[in-house]
């Protein structure tokens, strides 16, 4: 048999032995429902690998398997890779294996995901979905186990959120200062961020011409690729004669917006100044240096997994409560 030095959990066990994880569970308790031959498939695996059972056996007979699986859209926007590597540390803290998945936004591949985590019967589930009204929420609100949204409060699920509204009217606080005259935001039109941005402008009052969208409106992320040549196009149609304020969805795109205004000759923070949303390490790394609105990364994987803790809690006890947890965002501004 050939030897296998990386079974951490006992789904991982029953996957390689070829078995179900009750078969596993009642290896572990010694259960005369279980072949010799089995038990001896099984714990031939425990030894090559050096397993520790013993935790792991006790959740399982307290029907837990201490797994947390968690869905991001994409783990290539360093928001979301930072906000993964906050939530790992709270499971490694806290006694639990975390599972991820990098959706890109697909709900069919979602729902899979979240099929295939009732089959290996997740804990919980901690999810960020970038689009509000998201194929995946009635899906989520019928799973056998605990979810929480990230960084998005959306109603009927459980969710720790960054308010987006106040997000966009902190850009458009800021872009007034800069005492722009047009404004545009890279995303969705039915954002909250924009919503509080178009909101906040027009009460001071800019006109409703003078606000405008702009992206992909099915989703923005798949603009990416082309992002470059949408931001040159924006820049060389748009930034002429006066000045222009640009409120990006998140600092991926802002960035890519500070390259085009380079290449096309255009002073950022002089004829154009842009705002990022997520304050990723990208915003020190462009010039001039890219103000961007906050969203405290630990704060938020905090937040989510004591909520997802905690609702775990109410399902053993056959409580259902909704919990929606609104944290507010800042500014930083910077030089653009």
């Amino acid at each position: 048999m050939k030897a296998l030095t990386s079974i951490t959990t006992m789904q991982e066990l029953a996957d390689a032995s070829g078995v179900s994880l009750a078969t596993v569970s009642r290896v572990f308790s010694n259960s005369d429902k279980v072949s010799a031959k089995t038990k001896e498939r099984v714990m031939e695996l425990v030894r090559q690998s050096g397993f520790s059972p013993n935790e792991t056996a006790r959740t399982m007979a307290a029907g837990k398997s201490r797994l947390i699986a968690v869905i991001l859209p994409d783990i290539e926007n360093p928001f979301f890779s930072g906000l993964l590597s906050e939530v790992e540390e709270n499971c490694v803290k806290n006694g639990y294996s975390m599972i991820f998945f990098n959706s890109n936004g697909d709900s069919k591949k979602e729902r899979e995901i979240v099929s295939k985590m009732m089959a290996r019967q997740a804990d919980g589930m901690l999810i960020c979905m970038t689009k509000v009204k998201s194929e995946m929420i009635p899906v989520l609100k019928t799973a056998k186990f605990p979810v929480v949204v990230m960084a998005r409060n959306i109603e009927g699920l459980n969710s720790v959120g960054i308010d987006h509204l106040a997000g966009g009217r902190l850009a458009a606080e800021y872009l007034i200062k800069k005492q722009c005259k047009r404004f545009f935001f890279f995303g969705l039109r039915e954002d909250e961020k924009f919503i509080g941005f178009r909101d906040e402008l027009l009460a001071n009052g800019v006109e409703e011409k003078d606000i405008r969208v702009f992206g992909n409106q099915n989703w923005y992320f798949n603009d990416f690729d082309k992002a470059a040549g949408i931001m040159d196009d924006f820049v060389q149609k748009n930034v002429k004669d006066s000045k222009v304020g640009l409120f990006c969805v998140n600092d991926l795109f802002a960035v890519q917006a500070i390259s085009a205004a380079h290449r096309n000759n255009v002073g950022v923070s002089g004829q154009l100044s842009i705002v990022g949303f997520d304050n990723t390490m990208l915003c020190g790394m462009t010039f001039p240096l890219l103000t961007s609105i906050d969203q405290p990364l630990d704060l938020i994987a905090k937040e989510s997994f004591n909520l997802l803790c905690a609702k775990m809690k109410e399902n053993d006890e056959g409580n259902s409560f909704i919990d929606n947890i609104l944290l507010q965002p800042s500014i930083i501004t910077r030089e653009s």
